[in-house]
């Protein structure tokens, strides 16, 4: 087994934690720049909630590739449960306890910001935090910092992987990603006539889907199962991923994500990131691209800087942007060149600290697998 690190995993991770802070600064200013910046200059930032849809691909990609290596969980399910738990929850509590902290002591006052959407702090806020449900009501899924939603959206999909890992093995990849994007997506009738919240930053049970469709991408890209090997040649992977990204932000601007079902347009960016990531396997470019050492470092600790980048903007901006008076487009200009460094540099020490150690040493996040004998996968 080669155990040379997939670069460009962590870069396309970069990129997609990139892609939300400058979303959130751009909120920040969004209604005081001229209609013209907002379409035509800014409007390509203006997608947030679809880097959420890249992590969500690229967690089933990475989880699946050592099950791909070994042809099943290693340690069995209650071994994968307990070092998820141990990786993702740690550092996610250390997150909220330094999120309430800041607001107790700097940014607990409402503003002019997305920030308003964490305040005030509540219980049911702390309690839903504490117990990975704050998703599910519309009254704390923003509440204490308005990132952390997707978190326990995504501690949920872990406990169905192992049934998701033996599906593939019974019944084989294709149908078993067909089912979970199915179920996930026929699932949400009910959940629009449920007291849950079923909004883009609610339940989201369509993220189970796209959760198999990284899944999927790991098994075209590694797999030597011939149902999967036969389709790395067949497609134009390169050519697919813009497309279906270009699709996505069509169908945005055409309002085809306002109202229900607004979640077939994350398919668009859930099957883009897929193809990325097949054609990375075989495009230098595209590997060369993601896998620029600058990106592929801050890639290494996006789950930090995902955790803490809205409090940290909030800081950026109430003590250092909003005192200085400027327009709307210098203030954002302010944000992307001193607030992004600041708040790159304070989610590395966040990472130093609070991250690092509950990462298993000795084992990189991901490795290259070996390809599976056919009858293994």
């Amino acid at each position: 087994m080669k155990t040379d690190r997939l670069d460009y995993v962590d870069g396309l991770r970069a990129l997609a934690a990139l892609y939300v802070t400058v979303y959130h600064m751009l909120l920040n200013v969004n209604d005081g720049l001229p209609d013209g910046m907002k379409r035509h200059v800014l409007g390509v930032f203006m997608f947030g909630h679809y880097a959420v849809d890249v992590f969500i691909v690229l967690s089933g990609f990475c989880l699946m590739l050592p099950v791909l290596r070994k042809g099943g969980i290693s340690g069995g399910a209650w071994s994968f449960f307990k070092k998820r738990a141990w990786r993702i929850l740690p550092p996610y509590y250390l997150a909220v306890a330094l999120s309430l902290l800041l607001i107790r002591f700097f940014i607990g006052t409402p503003g002019a910001t997305l920030w308003n959407s964490s305040l005030p702090v509540t219980r049911a806020g702390i309690l839903s935090h504490l117990l990975l449900v704050q998703d599910a009501f519309s009254a704390t899924n923003h509440r204490i910092n308005y990132c952390l939603w997707s978190i326990s959206v995504e501690w949920r999909i872990y406990f169905l992987f192992p049934l998701m890992v033996w599906g593939w093995n019974r019944f084989g990849p294709l149908r078993t990603v067909a089912a979970a994007l199915a179920a996930s997506f026929l699932l949400l009738v009910p959940l629009a006539y449920s007291p849950l919240d079923d909004s883009e930053t609610g339940v989201c049970l369509h993220y189970y889907g796209l959760f198999a469709l990284g899944m999927l991408a790991a098994g075209f890209g590694h797999s030597a199962d011939p149902r999967l090997a036969k389709w790395r040649g067949r497609l134009p992977w390169a050519a697919l991923h813009p497309l279906l990204f270009g699709l996505a932000v069509v169908s945005t601007k055409a309002g085809l994500s306002r109202g229900f079902p607004w979640q077939i347009t994350d398919i668009f960016i859930a099957l883009g990131t897929l193809s990325l990531l097949v054609a990375a396997e075989s495009s230098g470019f595209i590997r060369a691209v993601l896998g620029w050492k600058p990106l592929v470092f801050v890639g290494t600790f996006s789950y930090s800087f995902y955790l803490l980048h809205a409090p940290l903007l909030e800081i950026v901006w109430r003590y250092f942007v909003l005192p200085l008076h400027l327009s709307p487009f210098r203030a954002f200009f302010m944000l992307c060149s001193f607030g992004l460094p600041a708040i790159i540099g304070a989610s590395y020490l966040f990472f130093l600290v609070c991250e690092r150690p509950f990462i298993r040493r000795g084992k990189p996040p991901v490795v290259r697998p070996a390809p599976l004998e056919p009858s293994l996968a």
